[in-house]
């Protein structure tokens, strides 16, 4: 997308964002745009949200309305956006990948290839097939999809960090699934869901997870914005459990950006500004490990080798290699104890 678009009579400069994180406001407004801000939570019913953002838009004279959080899927926001003419993207898209039944029937009815990676129906509602998915964070212009980042959650004790699996520079993978080695940090607390980035992926593997998630969002018509999708592994091969239009979460959005540099927000001002996305420089990788509880952290877990931050019901720790990245895990998970 480029700042020339938008309605004809509006200013490629200003923007509408919907229910913005502070640093989006902060980002795009030190790249010069003139941003208006609003949300959704006033408004009683959807036909007062849509004439507030219409008359809003008209008043601003604006190009682009952002819709982030709960607003990037409510079908008030995003309808206004695609009848005014201040959005890319179809009306129905990020409603679709938010919803795994409707995701469900749209890979079904796109071919065999398609329904073959399909998530059964009712497995969301029973026992978790799978141990270990992947969340690839994706940031989409002009309907390209550049893949930000690929992170790893394995529920499983074993193997959480993947000591010896493919690193930055992409060598060889250790034995087991997606390259982990068994035993390696799970010794701590078994069943611990321990988020990894990079993921341990072979380059085929990698190649194959990208591919399911960029042609999911080509499916669905998304043409411009985050969007992070879930892909497991299960017994029977890669399975897309669902997606959702916006940034990764928190802790997976904070690892991608310990370890590349790279911060969401400014990536979409960049986008915003008609300027060529940046290709994130992985330097080492990164883990969260969820808190216990409630309450306070053990004492000595903030102070070990690598922690970076505790906030959020998470200790992030970083490495420069996937060996020490599982060393200083299973430290961290055995102090959690």
């Amino acid at each position: 997308m480029t700042p020339s678009g938008g309605p004809p009579g509006s200013d490629p400069r200003r923007l509408l964002l919907v229910s913005p994180p502070p640093r989006l406001v902060s980002e795009a407004t030190e790249a010069g745009f003139r941003v208006t801000v609003t949300g959704t939570e006033c408004f009683a019913d959807d036909d007062t949200l849509r004439e507030h953002l219409a008359e809003t838009g008209r008043i601003h004279r604006v190009s682009r309305l952002i819709a982030c959080g709960e607003a990037s899927t409510r079908p008030a926001v995003l309808e206004t956006a695609e009848h005014l003419g201040l959005s890319p993207n179809p009306a129905a898209a990020a409603p679709l990948l938010a919803d795994p039944s409707r995701i469900r029937g749209l890979l079904t009815r796109s071919g065999p290839q398609w329904e073959a990676v399909a998530m059964p129906a009712g497995e969301e509602d029973g026992p978790l097939p799978y141990d270990v998915e992947y969340g690839v964070e994706t940031l989409t212009a002009e309907g390209m999809h550049r893949v930000t980042g690929i992170v790893e959650l394995r529920r499983t004790g074993t193997g959480a960090t993947a000591a010896g699996a493919a690193g930055p520079g992409g060598g060889p993978p250790g034995p087991g699934p997606a390259g982990a080695t068994p035993g390696a940090a799970g010794a701590g607390r078994e069943g611990v869901p321990v988020r990894t980035f990079p993921a341990p992926l072979t380059g085929q593997e990698e190649a194959e997870i990208r591919a399911l998630a960029t042609g999911l969002l080509d499916l669905a018509g998304y043409e411009f914005g985050y969007a992070c999708t879930r892909v497991a592994r299960t017994d029977d091969g890669l399975r897309i459990v669902g997606s959702v239009a916006e940034q990764a979460k928190w802790p997976t959005s904070r690892l991608i950006e310990l370890t590349t540099g790279l911060v969401p927000e400014r990536e979409l001002v960049r986008v915003l500004s008609g300027k060529p996305m940046e290709a994130p420089v992985l330097v080492g990788c990164a883990a969260a490990v969820p808190l216990p509880g409630p309450g306070a952290v053990p004492e000595g877990v903030a102070t070990l080798a690598g922690v970076r931050e505790v906030c959020d019901g998470h200790v992030l720790l970083t490495a420069l290699t996937p060996a020490e990245l599982a060393t200083r895990t299973a430290a961290v998970l055995d102090g959690l104890t």
